[in-house]
């Protein structure tokens, strides 16, 4: 991967010392916006994966991924919504508290989801405040990088929080931009998406999510930028790499859920978890669970006689 100087470089701004420091919330190292650029610089790739609860904030956190990503995807995998759109600020807090109890290791960010940042400046900050202050994420993601976008991503930036950009294919936008496809397919989809790149570096961003963009557009960006690129359907030359956790790791049935291309499948927790319930089931039709010794606990015999004789005459009563 090359990473140049170019004159589209920008200063990059950091948001936290450049030395681990422990956490606020408790006393283990977390990582940090400064440790992100850090990889960047050193040419370390950069792993993302979201996180929709407690328990994969868990398996994130073990697995040490730099970026724990509580993504508006939430809406689809966990929620059952038909699209992100249909997310709320207050569902996406409820889910962003339960990652953050969940995960002590990685830099945290949080998806403003759909209708809680367009209205106004004012309204943006707020409703990041709220996932910063109420939620314990140390970073906000936001798609989009028109010049309408700016001034807020200028704002939250001003107040003290970190933002990363999102280009390409943008979920929230799918109604606008004739739904889930390859973008930035011709030269001028390709420049646009440069260009929101180029207003987003500028605005202060301390990365950007290409998602669903060829290879070559993407190695082109990341190479002209001064901040990490991190890819998701855009090939493998940007700066790091994002899955929804629940695509990585087969959480869904394979038969009823579309899998992308870019997608890989690290495990197939689906079918593992369809295999034990059948299990289960067998073993508790044929009494082979629980077993008396192994499952369950005993009883002292005077205690049971006790119980016995006094359950007699509660039944005589």
């Amino acid at each position: 991967m090359i990473f140049r100087n170019s004159i589209h470089r920008q200063t990059i701004r950091l948001f936290s010392h450049s030395s681990p420091f422990r956490s606020s919330y408790n006393q283990i190292t977390r990582k940090t916006v400064s440790d992100i650029h850090q990889f960047y610089h050193s040419q370390k790739p950069i792993s993302v994966v979201t996180a929709h609860d407690f328990i994969t904030a868990k398996l994130v956190d073990a697995g040490e991924i730099d970026i724990c990503l509580v993504g508006d995807s939430l809406a689809n995998t966990t929620l059952g919504y038909q699209d992100t759109n249909e997310l709320t600020l207050d569902e996406m807090m409820y889910h962003v508290k339960s990652v953050s109890r969940g995960n002590d290791k990685s830099l945290i960010i949080a998806d403003l989801p759909f209708g809680s940042f367009e209205a106004s400046v004012e309204h943006a900050t707020k409703s990041a405040i709220r996932l910063v202050q109420q939620g314990k994420v140390q970073g906000v993601k936001l798609e989009g990088g028109n010049q309408e976008n700016i001034p807020t991503i200028e704002k939250l930036i001003s107040v003290g929080i970190p933002v990363m950009g999102h280009v390409g294919l943008t979920p929230q936008k799918h109604n606008a931009i004739g739904g889930f496809k390859l973008q930035g397919k011709d030269a001028k989809g390709a420049l646009d998406i440069y260009q929101e790149c180029l207003n987003l570096q500028k605005a202060g961003v301390f990365a950007i999510v290409l998602e669903c963009i060829p290879n070559k557009i993407a190695q082109y960006i990341t190479e002209n930028l001064s901040i990490p690129t991190i890819g998701i359907g855009a090939g493998p030359y940007c700066s790091g790499q994002v899955l929804v956790i629940s695509d990585m790791l087969e959480l869904k049935n394979p038969e009823e859920s579309h899998i992308a291309k870019f997608v890989k499948p690290y495990a197939q927790f689906y079918q593992l978890g369809v295999d034990a319930m059948k299990q289960y089931k067998v073993e508790v039709e044929t009494k082979q669970f629980p077993l008396a010794d192994e499952h369950g606990y005993k009883v002292k015999k005077d205690v049971f006689e006790q119980f016995k004789q006094e359950a007699q005459n509660l039944e005589r009563d």
